[in-house]
């Protein structure tokens, strides 16, 4: 007979004895999981396990067999985790954008590689393709190839047909550096050198007047001494007549004018454009001398150089050839430009106009 402790009751009285035997018990629940369990690793056991159910005959009970893929799906998750995919070097994933370009065109982006653009519909170029220059003379290897040169040896300044022009010049200029008959332009090498050598007239028109005879026309020189002893000199002469001792005749005079609007404003004023034509008696050259036209030139000469090979000089006027290794060119005109000077020249052969200017002076 089991006897009550009066003042702690049965759990105080029997402690000790309470305490062993939960320990006996959780000693033997340990014993049969670890029996259960084989005593391995536990996803082996799992995997174990799951192949024996499968094993298992079922029985004849009539019950459908319960459907295993989720729990073997889940199995695999707890034997290796989902993890994020690692990154290619192509990119192509949610972490790393693809290569982006933008269209030639409407220059927005899209994907590298897309031969038409999705937004304007352009056919995107061609890449362009990088030439290979072996030696790092500026000639790419193929173009040295073609003409015969070294891919591997530093040849750019170097003249193969000695035409006088470089073969760097020549592949810019597109010609053949291995046929002395093909190289760039020999006028492109014309230089104009400043100043202009000029010869102007002494004199200038200064007025003109309506007269019974005729239109009296007033020319001054302002650097001539006149019957006084001053600087000044007036001709005045009948339009045919001589201009003095100047060996000039006028020959002609237009009285005109021109409307021109005043700076600011919409309102027009008349200008007098009156101008006389005069010619020099010894060659019969004519120069047309507007009214108040002071310094006009008479004769222009100018100096082209030719810079190619041996630096050749040309002093030309107008009226005069050029002749750059049987090319010949003919002077149409040399003239100021604003603060520089043009010399226009007329390919004999072509007919085609060509110009050499400077804006320095």
């Amino acid at each position: 007979m089991i006897s009550r402790n009066s003042e702690g009751g049965f759990f105080a009285a029997h402690w000790d004895w309470l305490v062993a035997a939960a320990g006996v018990v959780a000693l033997v629940v340990g014993v049969v999981l670890f029996v259960m369990t084989g005593g391995g690793d536990p996803e082996e056991n799992a995997r174990a396990a799951v192949d024996r159910l499968k094993a298992a005959k079922r029985a004849e009970t009539g019950v459908k067999p319960v459907d295993m893929a989720q729990y073997e799906r889940a199995l695999q998750f707890a034997v290796k985790p989902l993890t994020i995919s690692e990154i290619e070097e192509t990119g192509g994933n949610f972490l790393v954008s693809a290569r982006r370009v933008f269209c030639k065109f409407c220059k927005k982006p899209m994907h590298d590689g897309t031969k038409v653009c999705p937004f304007c519909g352009e056919t995107q170029p061609e890449p362009e393709k990088v030439a290979v220059d072996t030696d790092g003379d500026g000639l790419p290897d193929d173009w040295e190839t073609k003409y015969g040169l070294d891919v591997a040896q530093n040849d750019a300044d170097a003249d193969k047909d000695g035409d006088g022009f470089t073969n760097a010049e020549e592949y810019a200029a597109g010609t053949d550096p291995s046929d002395k008959n093909s190289h760039p332009d020999y006028f492109d090498s014309l230089k104009l050198v400043l100043p202009l050598k000029e010869t102007v007239l002494p004199f200038y028109l200064r007025s003109y007047m309506k007269t019974p005879s005729g239109m009296k026309l007033e020319f001054f020189d302002p650097k001539r001494r006149n019957d006084y002893g001053k600087n000044g000199y007036r001709y005045s002469v009948l339009v045919g007549g001589e201009i003095g001792d100047t060996g000039f005749t006028a020959k002609s005079f237009e009285q005109k004018e021109k409307k021109v609007k005043i700076k600011g404003s919409n309102v027009e004023r008349a200008v007098d454009v009156s101008a006389v034509t005069i010619v020099r008696k010894k060659d019969g050259k004519e120069l047309e001398l507007a009214l108040d036209e002071k310094r006009k030139p008479v004769d222009v000469q100018a100096t082209l150089e030719f810079s190619r090979g041996e630096t050749k000089t040309f002093v030309v006027v107008p009226g005069g050839t050029v002749d750059l290794y049987g090319n010949k060119y003919k002077v149409v005109d040399v003239k100021r430009v604003e603060k520089g000077a043009k010399v226009t020249l007329e390919d004999v052969l072509l007919g085609k106009i060509r110009t050499v200017e400077t804006l320095e002076q």
